[in-house]
């Protein structure tokens, strides 16, 4: 087996980084509900589906410090399934998986948990802690695609030179801690919000041929990123129930040939449909 290419280690704020960040902050692992306290041995199953904006053109000319453009809009939408189990003394663990499923080009495979406790129970109000954290990578034709490949070499279609489609890797390790609340309201629904820190440990592998010599290029990168979640749920009868919210994360980032950071957060919606099966 050849040997890996040592990790360039970049600048939080570099373009590459903020890609990184983005795709993360897509997959962070929020409660989508409020903190309860359930039976020890309960068994929930939820399907969990999130929005994953399109980037614009500047946003996507990532490679090489921001100057080269990269395919990112691989999917709309973003899926998993998940389990959450009622433990003892108050406490709830949640697992969730983004199986490797080819999607234009791409394949995730990010496995998330979580413990969650309330702390607060009062009236209607309660609050939790959530310790979340997620492990996994998703690979594609992200620097050189396949289509861009299909051009010509060094045309305006092809500027790299790509010889083929690249085989990438974005390895989106994180894990933090997050702040829960809700609401209680009439007929059973509840209003929740959530604000969380995310430590990000990243790592984006190249897999390319352009021009005829292999690039395999490996940055990292780590820091913190921050977020805030809102939503609202509602039971389905007695075994289901539905939740939705909006999320967003500031995101920073220094595009050259600006030098001071902008934002450019992520905002999207997720939702998520949950039966009691225990």
């Amino acid at each position: 087996m050849a040997a890996q290419t040592p990790a360039q280690q970049i600048d939080f704020n570099r373009p590459e980084a903020w890609a990184l960040k983005y795709f993360s902050a897509v997959s962070t692992f929020t409660a989508l509900g409020p903190p309860v306290v359930r039976a020890a041995g309960s068994i929930d199953f939820g399907l969990e589906l999130g929005w994953i904006p399109s980037l614009g053109e500047s946003q996507r000319r990532v490679g090489f410090d921001g100057t080269a453009l990269e395919d990112l809009n691989k999917s709309p939408l973003f899926g998993r399934p998940r389990l959450t189990v009622g433990l003892p003394f108050g406490f709830s663990a949640e697992a969730a998986w983004v199986p490797p499923v080819g999607i234009n080009g791409q394949r995730a495979n990010l496995v998330a948990a979580a413990l969650e406790r309330p702390f607060v129970d009062a009236g209607p109000l309660t609050l939790g802690l959530r310790l979340y954290g997620q492990l996994g990578h998703s690979k594609g034709d992200f620097t050189c695609s396949k289509e861009v490949a299909s051009q010509p070499p060094g045309s305006s279609g092809n500027p790299q030179s790509c010889n083929a489609a690249s085989m990438d890797s974005a390895t989106l390790n994180n894990g933090g801690l997050a702040l829960t609340g809700g609401v209680k309201l009439g007929g059973g629904g509840a209003l929740h919000f959530a604000v969380g820190s995310t430590y990000n440990d990243m790592v984006f592998q190249v897999g390319a041929m352009t021009g005829g010599v292999p690039d395999n290029t490996r940055l990292a990168t780590h820091g913190w990123t921050g977020w805030v979640a809102a939503g609202a749920g509602w039971p389905l009868g007695k075994g289901a129930s539905f939740a939705a919210e909006a999320f967003y994360s500031p995101l920073s980032v220094v595009r050259p040939p600006q030098e001071m950071a902008q934002n450019d957060g992520l905002f999207n919606v997720r939702a998520l449909l949950r039966f009691h099966i225990r």
